[in-house]
């Protein structure tokens, strides 16, 4: 199928780069064609490959729907956030925006996302093939505010060669004092730059996980406060600390170097173990030659299971959209029809379509393969997810990368950083 926007892209992305543009064919606003009855906008942020197959995925929708058109509005992380808060502020939001999981709350919040349960009631939206599990996260007393485009769960990224050539294994079960026994053993077999694991500023989705395991969680139920108790941070801060100070782990200016710079310490082999979102596997192997892989996370000696199965990102219909049954129909679409789905190959993360699944084995690639393998543990030895983070996580979040900082240079020990996390979020919840 020739991919006509693909086309257009590629034929102006010198240009664009130039004028200082951001790609995306929706602009700014796209005031101009807002609420047309003919036009869905669509928005997502990602990079080149994700546009690219995106694009593609739209024309075969206008192929196959020849009375929608679709209005794209694509860009980067960073920008697509600042593009949606200018949107949201002049109640100019796209019919269909993705959203991030830990975003999500902040626009329920604010009566910007139609429940989608009517739709889905009605067939408009078919979830037949999609257990539960695959959806939770995005339901709140009945009200479904989105559709998971893939999911995805936290998992261990490691360079398997390297764990093969100096025999390192960390079987299921493996604790967090065996993981800093094994990442200090291959910093002492390969020796002056390389460090085992990478904490790639992931040290609060790790905690996460370290709460749970606690049977605790980061935020209360009611998302007005934080759900662990001092003693377990002081605990994981203890960890971090250790883990830095034994070199274990690189220092935090290297690693920050490495994210600055668009780099993996994965890859380029300074470090052979990092936490990640497990479809991210795909673009760190397309960094290397060398072969990763992913492990389940470490456990806590007599804890509970900490992992779970979340969106990698999900798509919902905006509360002020008048293309709501168009928006289903393309949501529906993403879903459930197998032709788009092996063009967008799972890059989003596992789909959540039993059938699709099944339909795509032998048409992905050996990483992707991997990520199907990983949920599918990970569905069998994980606990129910946690609600939606509140709004504000994204400042939390902040506040505790901040400590952590501060943590890795010394400036301030476990105990003083979890009272000064703790200050600093109950005053960001209240």
């Amino acid at each position: 199928m020739k991919n006509k926007r693909s086309t257009v892209l590629y034929s102006t992305l010198a240009l664009l780069a130039m004028a200082g543009c951001q790609v995306g064919t929706g602009g700014e606003d796209n005031g101009s064609t807002a609420g047309g009855d003919d036009v869905l906008r669509v928005a997502w942020w990602g990079g080149q490959e994700r546009h690219t197959m995106t694009l593609e995925v739209i024309d075969l929708f206008e192929e196959k729907y020849p009375d929608i058109s679709v209005e794209p509005e694509y860009t980067s992380w960073d920008n697509y956030w600042e593009r949606l808060t200018t949107q949201a502020a002049g109640s100019n939001l796209p019919d269909v925006v993705q959203l991030d999981f830990t975003k999500m709350n902040e626009y329920i919040s604010r009566n910007l996302l139609k429940d989608l349960a009517p739709l889905i009631e009605d067939g408009s939206i078919d979830l037949s093939n999609v257990d539960d599990v695959y959806q939770d996260v995005n339901t709140i007393d009945d009200a479904v505010y989105g559709i998971s485009l893939g999911s995805n769960a936290l998992g261990m990224l490691f360079n398997a060669e390297v764990f093969a050539e100096q025999g390192i294994e960390l079987d299921e079960g493996y604790t967090y004092d065996d993981m800093k026994a094994a990442m200090l053993e291959l910093k002492s077999a390969l020796g002056d730059g390389f460090y085992g694991y990478d904490f790639n500023n992931t040290e609060f989705d790790l905690f996460f996980a370290y709460a749970r395991q606690n049977g605790e969680s980061v935020f209360n139920e009611t998302g007005d406060g934080l759900g662990y108790s001092d003693e377990t941070l002081v605990s994981y801060f203890q960890f971090i600390q250790g883990m830095i100070e034994e070199e274990a782990a690189p220092p935090h200016e290297l690693t920050m170097e490495y994210i600055q710079g668009g780099d993996s310490t994965i890859a380029d082999g300074t470090t052979s173990m990092l936490l990640i979102a497990s479809n991210q596997i795909i673009g760190q192997q397309a960094l290397t030659e060398a072969e990763l892989d992913l492990k389940p996370l470490p456990e806590m000696e007599g804890g509970t299971e900490g992992n779970w199965i979340r969106p990698s990102m999900s798509f919902s219909i905006s509360e002020h959209t008048n293309q709501a049954k168009n928006a289903a129909l393309f949501i529906d679409f993403i879903t459930n029809d197998p032709e788009a789905n092996e063009i967008l190959q799972a890059e989003r993360g596992v789909p959540i379509s039993a059938e699709i699944r099944s339909h795509l084995e032998g048409k992905v690639s050996p990483e992707v393969e991997k990520t199907f393998a990983y949920l599918e543990y990970v569905a069998e030895n994980s606990a129910p997810a946690d609600p939606l983070p509140p709004p504000g996580e994204s400042e939390v979040r902040a506040a505790f990368l901040r400590v952590v900082e501060s943590l890795k240079y010394g400036q301030t020990t476990p105990e003083d950083g979890a009272e000064q996390f703790r200050q600093q979020a109950e005053s960001i919840l209240k």
